[in-house]
């Protein structure tokens, strides 16, 4: 069976490292997984990637034989993750999960029977691990990650619930929006005392249940900060940053 070397590097508590894509390009997704990359994970949420955009995104992810696809979904709904997965996508991150029965819910569509009531029927889930239909729905629940968001403030009153879900892969902190559910000033880039202790609060939910964390990062300061405070899925950048950042560093640079 194919591993899923996100998860295999989580348990053995190494971080993974990947980029996370808010330009629907295949292109770009093409030059991005020849990189020593972990994963890249295919924002449907804040980015204008389309379905179609989000199947070929996953096929060049998954043909470039290094990097594994990871898909955030647009909303958690049984039809997003169904749609994730039957493309292929080594797993998907569920936005906004506020509570044990809304993580509950996001493990059951990610699984297949006995363990939870997803369908299957794809023709294309398996090309990413190199199966058939028939080997990829028997090793499906134990490849496919399943990952829920907590991002705002409701959801710190219910950590146990959430990270005692059975069979959650992985908890995935989006820190802009859980500053702005907490009254802070992300933006303002001043560290945050009060966020701080939150991701603390969280991590230590983590440990206690033995879940791996993830946080997403803006930048690769950040992301080494995080990988030493315990998170251990960690994009190093985000794709728009990447090429803003450098085309305005050669502007720079001729001007020098």
């Amino acid at each position: 069976m194919a591993a899923n070397k996100i998860l295999q590097k989580m348990r053995n508590a190494q971080p993974a490292r990947g980029v996370w894509l808010g330009i629907p390009s295949v292109h770009s997704v093409r030059l991005l997984a020849r990189l020593p990359l972990d994963f890249m994970i295919i924002d449907m949420e804040h980015a204008p990637t389309s379905l179609d955009n989000m199947v070929a995104m996953v096929a060049a992810v998954g043909e470039a034989g290094g990097p594994q696809p990871v898909v955030r979904l647009s909303q958690s709904s049984s039809e997003n993750i169904k749609s994730a997965l039957d493309a292929g996508a080594a797993g998907i991150i569920a936005p906004m999960v506020n509570s044990g029965e809304e993580a509950a819910q996001v493990v059951a569509w990610c699984k297949l029977p006995p363990i939870g009531s997803r369908s299957f029927g794809s023709s294309y889930a398996g090309l990413t691990w190199g199966q058939t239909p028939a080997e990829n729905a028997k090793a499906s629940n134990e490849q496919v990650m399943a990952a829920v968001q907590v991002e705002n403030k409701l959801a710190l009153d219910h950590l146990d619930d959430i990270f005692s879900t059975p069979n959650l892969d992985m908890v995935l902190v989006g820190p802009l929006d859980l500053s702005l559910s907490l009254g802070l000033d992300f933006f303002s880039g001043q560290p945050s005392p009060i966020l701080e202790e939150a991701l603390q609060t969280i991590l230590a939910a983590g440990r206690k249940h033995h879940v791996p964390l993830g946080i997403y990062c803006p930048n690769p300061e950040v992301a080494r900060k995080r990988i030493a405070q315990g998170f251990l899925f960690v994009n190093v950048i985000m794709d728009t940053t990447a090429l803003v950042e450098g085309v305005r560093q050669a502007i720079r640079a001729s001007e020098a």
